[in-house]
């Protein structure tokens, strides 16, 4: 592991660290993902952005590996795995999307609530 890494922090304190190109939005919730050659694994999604999320998954997930991610009221979501820390993960969407899809991102008219 590469010294100055902060867990909290994915590594700012990292040289070779990049900054994100798009804001995360935080979540509470349950999605379920498919990893190759396996059965489907519950997670809970943590954050989001246009581009990845960041969620707890109880199982290991091979880093690289593609996923697809079942995203209720959106429906599959294909991802490829870029990190996993004890029971967090960190996913890159393959295809950018839209968080206003998401009905856990979407800004709700005050009339809607």
């Amino acid at each position: 592991m590469s010294e100055g890494f902060d867990p909290d922090g994915f590594g700012q304190n990292d040289p070779d660290y990049r900054s994100r190109r798009t804001p995360r939005v935080a979540v509470d919730e349950s999605a379920s993902l498919t990893p190759p050659d396996r059965y489907k694994v519950e997670i809970k999604v943590r954050d989001v952005s246009a581009s990845g999320f960041m969620a707890e998954c109880a199982q290991p997930v091979l880093i690289g590996s593609n996923i697809l991610l079942e995203i209720p009221g959106v429906g599959p979501v294909h991802a490829q795995v870029r990190w996993q820390l004890g029971n967090k993960m960190g996913g890159m969407f393959l295809d950018p999307i839209s968080l206003a899809r998401w009905e856990w991102t979407a800004v709700r008219s005050p009339e809607a609530v």
